[in-house]
């Protein structure tokens, strides 16, 4: 059983492709890897996930509520197979 991360302290949390395999091919990859880092740290739900990346049913402006978020990101890093993130969780349950 994992260990839960308490609020406040600081974590390095890493996660790599099955065999080693490549999980970024491409800048579009790794763009919406960060664009999720921010549009899902938050304790709401997000109401359009595909709005921006899939113009076709694209609104011009989703009204959004004030943000709370789950986890401050502290730092990141991408690689090809593999991706690195030190957060420190705001409240508890931030990161399960």
């Amino acid at each position: 059983m994992r260990e839960k991360m308490a609020a406040g302290n600081i974590y390095h949390v890493l996660n790599r492709g099955v065999d080693k395999r490549n999980i970024f091919m491409n800048d579009e990859d790794r763009f919406r890897f960060i664009h999720d880092l921010f549009e899902f740290n938050d304790t709401e739900p997000l109401n359009n996930t595909g709005y921006f990346f899939n113009k076709a049913f694209a609104t011009p402006y989703i009204e959004r509520k004030p943000r709370k978020l789950l986890v401050e990101i502290l730092a990141f890093c991408l690689m090809p197979n593999h991706y690195h993130l030190m957060l420190r969780p705001l409240q508890e349950d931030g990161v399960f």
